[in-house]
């Protein structure tokens, strides 16, 4: 992995990791009694993924990459993982990187892996696994309906600041059952975006998730230790 292109952002856990020349903030937020509405409690998903990061020189230090991310994620098990493949371009580099990776956060034991060339990494997880929720404190931008009959779904686009080390601002869009979730009540989200400005008005992060395929956890053995590991 490449220092000049490595950034580090807060997990959903809310602990931190280099990988893929990224890394994940909070999805949402972290619970509270003043949420609209929270995600479900396990599921597993398929993301694209796409991350822009323009450093203090932005003629010549930008990274920009694409993917996807396989991701599952279990309160119940307190256990999330994350498989990511993608390609990252930048003038720091002669030709576009392809990376490959897997991580997996054992909130139950405080261990977190990563696998990436073939080799494992093993770091202790200190951090507490939180349900990801929209805070009430969220702006509501724009609200709708999709679909028709007993399928309908309605959709919420949500933008609020994450408070931590570095003040993401996030915009979301989310889908509910209910018109106006009045009372913190499940949601499934559409896409995600954060954007963390710097210090440099030239220099800042941008990257968005679009999740698809959001379902019950099927794949097996998904939150095993990976075998690089063991």
């Amino acid at each position: 992995m490449h220092v000049s292109v490595q950034v580090t952002l807060v997990l959903l856990s809310g602990c931190c990791i280099r990988v893929f020349g990224i890394a994940f903030p909070s999805l949402l937020a972290p619970s509270s009694e003043a949420s609209y509405c929270c995600v479900r409690h396990d599921w597993e998903a398929l993301m694209y993924i796409d991350f822009g990061t323009v450093f203090i020189d932005q003629n010549t230090a930008f990274s920009y990459i694409n993917g996807t991310v396989k991701a599952a994620y279990s309160l119940s098990q307190k256990k999330i993982f994350f498989k990511l493949a993608g390609i990252e371009q930048s003038p720091l580099i002669p030709k576009p990187v392809p990376y490959d990776a897997v991580m997996l956060y054992d909130f139950a034991n405080g261990t977190m892996y990563l696998v990436s060339g073939g080799e494992c990494q093993k770091d202790k997880l200190e951090a507490n696994m939180t349900l990801q929720c929209i805070p009430r404190s969220a702006k509501q931008f724009s609200s709708g309906v999709f679909g028709t009959g007993q399928e309908v779904l309605h959709v919420h686009t949500y933008q609020f600041t994450l408070a931590s080390d570095v003040p993401w601002q996030i915009t979301a869009t989310v889908f509910t059952n209910d018109i106006k979730p009045i009372e913190p009540r499940e949601c499934g989200i559409i896409t995600v975006s954060y954007f963390a400005p710097s210090v440099n008005p030239d220099s800042g992060s941008l990257y968005t998730l679009n999740v698809m395929d959001v379902g019950e956890i099927k794949t097996p053995g998904i939150f095993d230790v990976p075998k690089e590991c063991l």
